[in-house]
């Protein structure tokens, strides 16, 4: 019998030595009651002291106790008033070995309790907070919008929406039970104390992070400096993987950020396109396009803003965004895209004053100086957008998520922009030409209609390159989280994928290079026509691209933990 279990019970009946597993341990400890009264084992499995300077408490896993049976899953549940399909733990399994000696671990997994918790690094409105005495990452429910970024960034997929409630959970580790010296919920279930409290040296973890949620396939401890430390004394193979390790699953799309990620990006394409306008078009036809370009603009960003709205749980409380600015991408992209609608209302009226003639403003101040303060203006309305967009690119890559966090998401978010800009003002041109006859189609066609049909298929045949050397991914010799993105790309999303593509190519590339080509010889129709082709194709080209970008993604979890 086991040396373990002869220690443990020793009055059990001693037979031949072997190795059992957990589960019969429990059986044989149980059948000759030896196992220890409840309130002595749970003061045993939580520390005698609170912490003390540079340290922290921290989960403490005995894989070689874990027989999988998820009581700690029942118990935070009730503890906590979770909601039906609500969990903060999870019991995941791991397999590997050999066919001769097969062998299969359960894992308990719940927060790991960072040093440096992405979920708080990353949150705009400090709906988190690190309790300095204890260690603890506490989530402030009141605090919450429901942006549900702190989902994204977090490594172990820790953090729970709720859609009920319109807010995230998460564990605190059951701190309301320890101030009293009571184990967590997790701890007082599990019926061979597999889960312990203990307490961490926080320097020990930051000088040997790999030593914390040391599994295989876990995500880079030095992300977060986690500090759950997992031991077995059986050890475990190399080739040990959880069964979602071969998960090849769609995301959320998210769509509200779909639609406010591809508007904001047109919004500030088109205002750099205006700006173009102005400095390639004679005075007489810009006066008039330039005022309503502005318009069409400004409402894209708007409709942006807007539908980022829907995604919060807690739209309401929208406005507390801005308290995460040090801290938090989101923060600053809020509060930037926030500054451009500003910047862009003001010079809409001012722009609208100018077409006017005779406001008031320009009497008093003279042509030259109003022209001088709206190119001011214009310039800065475009470089507070781009800083918006760079702060969207930074949102995604902060995430650590490989599909993300790579310099592609940068090209492809400001290669969005120039490609919506050229194509939304090349077109709104048009149908503003057709609408004013005092304007001719085709001497504006001249000025910079083909220049903005050869940016746009340059800017397009770059994006669609870049897009395409994700399938480079596919001969990789280990499954990695880009070949999982590639095959989601190529097997459940082959028509969004091939429709992306094929919209982009005629849009972007072939329709552009015709108008170069032809454009002398087209009339007003073709010119129409193939202007509008440019815009929706392009648009909707653009739109599943991003699309995709949320749907492929592969994120973090803990092996053997849920896949949902």
């Amino acid at each position: 019998m086991d040396q373990i279990v002869r220690e443990e019970s020793p009055s059990l009946p001693l037979g031949p030595v072997e190795e059992l597993t957990a589960v019969e341990k429990f059986a044989l400890q149980q059948d000759f009651q030896q196992l220890p009264q409840s309130q002595r084992l749970y003061e045993e499995l939580i520390p005698k002291t609170t912490p003390g300077p540079g340290e922290q408490y921290a989960f403490a896993v005995d894989l070689d106790r874990c027989t999988g049976c998820k009581a700690c899953i029942t118990a935070c549940h009730n503890e906590n008033g979770l909601e039906e399909d609500e969990s903060w733990r999870s019991v995941g399994v791991l397999y590997g070995g050999t066919s001769q000696k097969p062998i299969l671990q359960h894992v308990t997994t719940g927060c790991h309790h960072c040093l440096d918790p992405a979920c708080l690094n990353g949150c705009p409105v400090n709906a988190y907070e690190k309790d300095a005495a204890t260690g603890i990452v506490k989530h402030l429910d009141d605090q919450c919008i429901g942006c549900q970024y702190c989902t994204f960034t977090c490594p172990y997929d820790v953090p729970k929406y709720s859609r009920k409630k319109g807010i995230v959970h998460k564990c605190d580790m059951c701190l309301s039970r320890l101030e009293v010296g009571q184990a967590p919920a997790c701890v007082r279930s599990c019926p061979n104390g597999a889960i312990r409290i203990g307490l961490v040296e926080t320097a020990s973890v930051r000088e040997n992070p790999e030593d914390y949620v040391k599994i295989t396939h876990a995500p880079d401890s030095h992300y977060t400096l986690p500090t759950t430390r997992y031991t077995t004394q059986k050890g475990l193979p190399e080739n040990m993987v959880s069964p979602n390790f071969y998960s090849v699953k769609p995301e959320h799309s998210h769509m509200p950020l779909i639609v406010m990620l591809v508007l904001t990006q047109l919004s500030v394409g088109a205002f750099w396109a205006v700006l173009f306008l102005k400095n390639h078009v004679l005075a007489s036809f810009k006066d008039i396009l330039i005022p309503y370009h502005v318009l069409i603009a400004l409402g894209a960003g708007l409709v942006a803003l807007g539908a980022s709205l829907f995604h919060l749980g807690r739209p309401l409380y929208a406005f507390r965004a801005i308290v995460g600015l040090k801290r938090s991408w989101l923060s600053r992209e809020i509060v930037l895209f926030g500054i451009f609608a500003l910047w862009a209302t003001v010079y809409a009226l001012g722009a609208g004053m100018s077409l006017a003639q005779g406001a008031p403003t320009l009497s008093s101040l003279g042509p030259k100086l109003w022209k001088g303060l709206m190119d001011i203006l214009a310039f800065a309305t475009a470089g507070v957008g781009t800083l918006g967009v760079f702060s969207s690119v930074k949102v995604y890559q902060k995430t650590h998520r490989p599909f993300w966090d790579n310099p592609l998401t940068a090209f492809k978010f400001f290669l969005t922009m120039g490609i919506l800009g050229c194509a939304t003002v090349f077109f709104t041109t048009i149908i503003l030409a057709l609408a004013c006859r005092q304007i001719p189609v085709f001497s504006i066609m001249q000025e910079f209609g083909t220049v903005f049909c050869g940016i746009l298929a340059v800017m397009t045949t770059i994006k669609i390159f870049l897009e395409i050397m994700i399938f480079l991914h596919l001969d990789d010799r280990e499954l990695t989280a880009l070949k999982k993105t590639a095959l989601l790309m190529t097997g459940p999303f082959k028509k969004v994928t091939l429709t992306r593509f094929i919209c982009g190519a005629i849009g972007g590339i072939f329709l552009p290079v015709l108008f170069l080509i032809r454009h002398s010889h087209l009339g007003w129709g073709g010119i129409l026509g193939v202007s509008g082709l440019i815009f929706l194709l392009s648009f909707t080209g653009e739109f599943l691209e991003r699309y995709l970008f949320f749907r492929t993604v592969v994120p973090f979890r803990m092996p053997g933990g849920k896949d949902s």
